[in-house]
């Protein structure tokens, strides 16, 4: 009876192992999959900024000030850095849609300027400036 009772408990403890580091070290969700926080333009993300937690999903939709490989600049600041994982080919120009997490807020130590970090971004829409109404 001992014996059972020894192989009952083995067994739930290494299942209880297994569970912990399964959730220690799964991957962590995609900007893609989750509901976001906020929604809204640049403008507005810049506004709210302070009251975002670091990790926040925000769907941001504005036009490009610029671009680079991986990154974009949006106006007030606001900086989104493409997830390595997005394949398509981001516009360097024209309005888009993005979501991504939320990664704080920083002081350009060259220039003073205030920026707003966006990470792990997926691409939802590009659209050309010309097609807007």
């Amino acid at each position: 009876m001992k014996k059972n009772i020894y192989i009952i408990a083995t067994v739930v403890l290494l299942a209880a192992v297994s569970f912990g580091l399964y959730q220690y070290f799964r991957t962590p969700a995609a900007a893609m999959d989750l509901t976001p926080a906020f929604t809204g333009n640049a403008e507005s993300m810049a506004n709210e900024a302070a009251g975002f937690n670091i990790g926040d999903v925000v769907l941001v939709q504005d036009t490009i000030r610029s671009a680079e490989s991986k990154s974009i600049s949006l106006s007030h600041g606001v900086i989104v850095v493409r997830d390595s994982s997005d394949t398509q080919t981001w516009p360097t120009s024209g309005y888009v849609s993005v979501k991504g997490f939320y990664q704080g807020i920083e002081i350009d130590d060259f220039f003073g300027d205030t920026l707003i970090r966006v990470g792990g971004a997926f691409l939802l829409e590009p659209t050309d400036s010309e097609n807007l109404k």
